[in-house]
């Protein structure tokens, strides 16, 4: 076998990786085996032994960033706790329209702390009232991304709702090259080849009081480990 350069393997991994598995054509949320959650402080204080032991999710992405300057108050120590059960998680940054990218990128590598075995850095944009020039947003998200491959090795995932990644990053962000988070409370969004959908915000699980978000992902728990940094 001929040895491919090494700077088309990663992108040669990443479209093998969208293109297994990804016909979601006439499929709920039900018809997915593999699930989790996604927390911030929102979820307060999370009683994780209870969730482990009632309802364990497969994953977690916890919030552990926004903007330039902000940390999750709860990452710390919602990290630690998972790390402890064994409950594979990730990270996600929230994306300030007024910022740098390259600075928000920064904040997020230093507060997240992502290693092997964690799952692929999230950037996590969504429609707010700060969001007046859609294309400096774009650009900014790119440069976003750019700091995170060069540290991480890998583009980070992207999420957002269906109708915004449709309006707004389509073009920049094409699933041959990002893998997609998408939050879509109508249905299952089977026109794009997501890796991770959101269908509800209003789970409930027993050891987090009030509602949480919950997600499925696009194939086994073998695969799963496949978006994990190496």
């Amino acid at each position: 076998m001929r040895f491919l350069p090494s700077i088309i393997l990663p992108f040669l991994l990443l479209t093998v990786m969208w293109s297994c598995g990804t016909d979601h054509t006439g499929r709920t949320h039900e018809d997915y085996e593999v699930w989790g959650i996604d927390v911030s402080r929102h979820q307060q204080n999370i009683d994780w032994a209870a969730v482990a032991e009632r309802n364990a999710p497969y994953f977690v992405f916890l919030k552990a960033t926004e903007g330039t300057l902000i940390v999750d108050p709860t990452y710390e120590k919602n990290a630690a706790r998972l790390d402890e059960l064994g409950i594979l998680r990730g990270a996600y940054h929230f994306f300030g329209h007024r910022t740098p990218g390259r600075e928000q990128a920064e904040n997020f590598i230093s507060a997240a702390g992502l290693g092997t075995g964690n799952l692929l850095p999230v950037l996590d944009i969504e429609k707010h009232r700060f969001l007046t020039d859609p294309e400096k947003m774009v650009r900014e998200a790119k440069e976003f991304c750019k700091v995170i491959r060069k540290h991480y090795g890998v583009n980070p995932i992207i999420y957002c709702s269906t109708l915004f990644y449709e309006q707004y990053l389509q073009a920049d962000f094409p699933p041959g090259r990002y893998n997609l988070w998408l939050a879509d409370y109508r249905g299952n969004p089977a026109h794009h080849p997501w890796r991770f959908w959101q269908h509800t915000e209003s789970h409930r699980l027993h050891g987090i009081r009030g509602n949480v978000d919950r997600n499925v992902f696009a194939g086994t728990e073998k695969d799963l480990k496949k978006y994990t940094i190496r």
